[in-house]
Formats: C-alpha cells, structure tokens, sequence
C-alpha cells in the first residue's frame, strides 16, 4: 500500500515495479497509501470553498515572517486581551490537513487580528475586558505600524487581510467553524496509520469508520447501515439530509441563530458545503478500498476477533492462493490450523492496546501453527503508510553529493543497522561499548570487515566495471563514460580544434609573408 505517485507506482520504473520484476513477482497490491488519500480528500473539500482561508493563512504567515516589530506588538495584543499568542503558522498544500492544525490558532486569535489591523470596536473591548490603559497602548501599536513603507504588494496583502478579517468577517467565521468541524474526522484517521505501529488489521474497520462518519454529516443515518459494497456504489440525491440540516460546525450554527437576517449568506455558505461533502464523498468512494476482500481478510489477524466463525472464514480465504497461498510450505494443512488456533485457550491473553506483533512473535516462538505464522508474517509486513517515504528521507542524510554513487548493497546495509540500533533504543556506541578499553574481548571479526570494507568495495566496483566493458565489447556497444571522463574528452577535443586553428593561422600568415616578399 504505496503512495500513489510515480516513483512508488509508476509502471516501467516504479518502486513496486522493480520489486516485482527483480525480486517478488507474488508480490500483493492492494492500493495506494490511505493517508495520501485521505489528505486529498481533505483537498478535495477546500475547494469550493476557492481556498478562501488557505489564502488567509498564508498572508498571515507572510504578513509577520519578516517583521518582529509586527510580532511583538500582535503578542501584546494578545496578551492585552487574555488570549494565548502564538506567530502565526504556516500552511503547507501538502500534507492538506496541515489546515486544521492552522485553523485552531486563526480561530483563537482572530480577534487579535482584528485588533491588529484596524481600529477596534467597543463592542470587542468590553468582550475581552480591555481597560484604558490598554487601549491606548493598541492605538499606539496602530500609529507605529502606519509609519512602516510597503510594496504594492505588501499593500495588497494588507487590504486582503482587512478584508477577510473585518469586512467578511462572517465568512470567514463560518469557514472556520466548518473547518473545526468537519476535518478532525479525517485528521483522527491520518494520526492513527501514520505512526510507526503495525495496524494493518485495522485498515478495513477504519476506513469503513471515516468514511461512514463523514458521510453522516450530510446524509440520512438510515441510509448508512448498509454493506460496504453499497456504500461505495451510494448515490446521494435522493438520501441527503435537508440543507439547513447540514452539519457545518458549532461556531456556524450559533451564527446562523444568531442572526437571522442574514439568510443570503448563509444560504450560499450551505450549497457550497453541500458541494464539498458530495465531491469529497465522491472521491473517496472511488479511492477509498472499502470493498478490499484482502483488507477485509486481514482484518483477521486481530487477536481480539479469535473465536468468532468470521475470523476463521477469513483467515482460510487471507491463506488461500488467491491471496498469500504461496507463503505456505507444502506440508503444513492450514485450514485445520486455522481451526485449532480458533480455539485454543491456551494462547496468551491480548487486551485492546496491545502490541500485535508482540503478541504474535510469542505464539511464533512456541512453534504452533507453522503454516498460519508465515501467512501472518506475510500480512504483518505490508505497509500501510508513509514509512516507506520516511526511509527514503533519511537516505537523504547519507546520499550526498560527494557520495552519489554509493551502492545500493551499502545503502541497505546503513538503513539495516538503522533498524537494529532504533529497535533496540540504542546507540552505536552503547551497543559495542566495553568495560574496559585495554582488557575486554575484541571481536576480530568486526575488525576485519571494518578494515577490509573499503577495499572490498573497490574490488567490486572494478568487477563489475570490466564485466560492463566486456558487455559492450561483445555487443559493439559504445563504452557510456563517468561525467568526468566526458568533460576530459570535451577539453582535449577543444585543445584539438585550437591546434589546428592556430596552425591554419600560421600557415596563412607564412604564405602572406611571401606573397609580399614576391612583389618586392
């Protein structure tokens, strides 16, 4: 379960491409990374919004990056008006649900905004308790701020941002408020697959939950006790709840009672969420594997679901050939262990929050069920999120410029050690620390490699350049050569042309000579 771009997916040089074709041709595809998806999705519903608040973070951001007189005064505000101060955060397009981490500051400091950029009201004052005294001190943060020059662009900035924080300030409060409500039931799921846990037995239940749960926001409840198969194929139409109905977060709905004279707008504001829930909806039907029979087979795997006739179907189904079949050895019969395992009480005690790993680790180690382990190896060991783009990322620290041509057999020899170091919560150096220095046992071995490493590599990469070379020759393919190489015959080609330049000129010269010679 790969992220779905290119590099990951591609299908001539993608990641799962090369596995398949170099290393595991049975290898499973179940789909793409779900956080991704969930991110889009999450994309997806900002849209008819046209990004209005997206646009109102960034020039937040932008409007302070740069000034620490701005900041300082935005956080006396603050602290004038009893509101906990923070710089104003950046958003990032990617992940998407970076937003709603935005969102939370903007809305608690939206009225130090307001404060901020234009003259405040009493009304506002008597809200926070502001006193005399502070407010002069505002109207002085106001007067040193209309000193400071600005670009037209800054200027634009400014007007932007009065605009969205004063003039449509209902507008942007409702956006707000639909924000706060509606992306934490896709936030929750992201926090949760993107750890480092394995939860590839919770996928299916999961998605099953985010997707139900955002669909009860603007679709009748009745409507959604309903197969996943149904839910994916759902059409909206004629099952939405009315618009007045719609779930568009606390702060919107104490708006909408609390004025009534503004039905224009809040009418406009309800037809633009229901397009975001039904476009949002959409994709995730179609992105979403909620219908996955795998996802659904592997949901098994829980310890928690043991004893139900369920779990036995699916875990005979998840050993079947058409799915991890192949995982199995020959000799060992395991729909009869999948019906042992069942049953058997005499398996270590799992409560919810347990490590699974751990828990199947024990039961691999007493030797029991040796087909039903390899199947459970095989299922455990699909990624489910953004890990793989993580080691990719920390390949980063090694692979630099002056180290591009590193193998990939030392690459996976770092990550490796990585691996080991970080599961046992240790550093190198407590790792092969001795007692003592002079007297402690030496390992000869680790010496040896240590010393003949480099030499080694050497050794290899020359191999592997003459068996290329041999290749080429046996083919009559051109020798390709090193970027160094080229810029040397790129140079000693120029050298040559500049030669005989200069001869020519020469020549020319001599012959002029002795035509002058010949008329005198």
């Amino acid at each position: 379960m790969l992220d779905s771009c290119n590099v990951m997916r591609g299908s001539k040089s993608g990641l799962e491409t090369r596995i398949r074709d170099k290393h595991c041709q049975t290898l499973l595809d179940i789909d793409g990374d779900s956080c991704h998806h969930i991110h889009n999705a999450a994309k997806k519903f900002a849209a008819p919004f046209c990004h209005n608040l997206e646009q109102l973070f960034t020039d937040l951001h932008t409007d302070h990056l740069w000034a620490s007189d701005q900041v300082h005064y935005l956080m006396e505000v603050c602290e004038l008006m009893g509101i906990p101060g923070t710089n104003p955060q950046r958003f990032t397009a990617h992940p998407w649900l970076s937003a709603y981490d935005v969102v939370i500051s903007t809305r608690r400091m939206l009225p130090a905004y307001k404060n901020l950029y234009m003259d405040i009201l009493e009304e506002i004052y008597k809200d926070h308790g502001v006193g005399e005294r502070a407010k002069a001190r505002i109207q002085f943060f106001h007067q040193d701020l209309r000193k400071k020059g600005m670009t037209q662009v800054g200027k634009d900035r400014k007007e932007r941002l009065v605009k969205k924080v004063w003039f449509e300030s209902l507008n942007t409060n409702l956006h707000l408020s639909v924000y706060l409500g509606v992306l934490p039931i896709l936030k929750e799921y992201v926090m949760v697959f993107q750890g480092s846990q394995t939860l590839v037995h919770k996928l299916h239940d999961k998605q099953l939950e985010v997707v139900t749960s955002f669909m009860a926001c603007f679709v009748k409840a009745e409507h959604l006790h309903t197969t996943p198969k149904k839910l994916v194929e759902m059409e909206f139409s004629d099952k939405m709840l009315p618009l007045r109905e719609l779930y568009v977060g606390p702060l919107a709905e104490k708006l909408k009672a609390e004025h009534p004279n503004i039905q224009l707008i809040v009418l406009q504001f309800l037809n633009t969420v229901k397009t975001a829930y039904i476009s949002t909806a959409a994709y995730m039907q179609k992105k979403l594997p909620l219908n996955s029979r795998t996802l659904q087979a592997l949901s098994a795997l829980d310890p928690l679901v043991r004893g139900n006739s369920e779990t036995g179907i699916l875990l005979k189904r998840l050993s079947g050939p058409e799915m991890m079949g192949h995982l199995v050895p020959p000799q060992c019969d395991v729909p009869l262990e999948v019906v042992k395992f069942n049953v058997d009480r005499t398996l270590p005690l799992y409560l919810d929050g347990d490590s699974m790993v751990t828990w199947w680790a024990n039961i691999m180690a007493t030797g029991k069920y040796p087909g039903l382990n390899h199947v459970v190896k095989g299922g455990l060991s699909i990624f489910h999120g953004p890990m793989v783009e993580s080691s990719f990322s920390a390949m980063g620290d090694i692979i630099s410029q002056k180290r591009t041509s590193m193998s990939m057999a030392t690459c996976n020899a770092i990550q490796t050690t990585k691996d080991a170091l970080k599961s046992r919560c240790q550093t190198a150096i407590q790792m092969f620390k001795t007692e003592n220095v002079k007297l402690s046992t030496v390992d000869k071995a680790l010496c040896k490699n240590i010393r003949t490493a480099g030499t080694k590599d050497k050794t290899r990469r020359k191999q592997a350049l003459l068996k290329k070379k041999e290749r080429q020759e046996e083919f009559g393919c051109q020798p390709t050569t090193s970027a160094e190489q080229s810029r040397k015959i790129a140079v000693e080609k120029d050298r040559h042309v500049r030669q005989i330049a200069a001869q020519k000129r020469k020549k020319a010269l001599e012959l002029l000579v002795q035509a002058k010679k010949a008329k005198k």
